[in-house]
């Protein structure tokens, strides 16, 4: 689509410019925009078959791993303890100035 528009952009610019003599402006407002929807298209048609890669490499990189499934009963977490700790033990500590 990006090479048509290019293509077609050119073509009427030089159409439309060389209608009463050549007029500069005519065929410009031609080709500006169909050189840069063209370069758009292509951009965009790239960044796409560069996200579908990603896709499928994603894919592939999951299907390796020993992913657990939704059916699967959820792993038992390890319990972490007592999550607060005591500052008993650091009542009464004084720093020395070589610490």
């Amino acid at each position: 689509m990006g090479q048509i528009f290019i293509g077609l952009g050119v073509l009427l610019g030089l159409i439309f410019g060389f209608i009463d003599g050549f007029q500069f402006i005519a065929a410009l407002s031609w080709f500006v925009p169909g050189i840069i929807s063209g370069i758009l298209f292509i951009a965009f048609g790239m960044m796409y078959e560069l996200l579908e890669e990603n896709n499928a490499f994603l894919r592939e990189l999951l299907n390796r791993t020993n992913v657990e499934t939704s059916n699967s009963p959820p792993a038992k977490s390890k319990s972490l303890g007592k999550s607060k700790s005591s500052l008993s033990s650091l009542s009464g500590y004084k720093m020395s100035s070589h610490e």
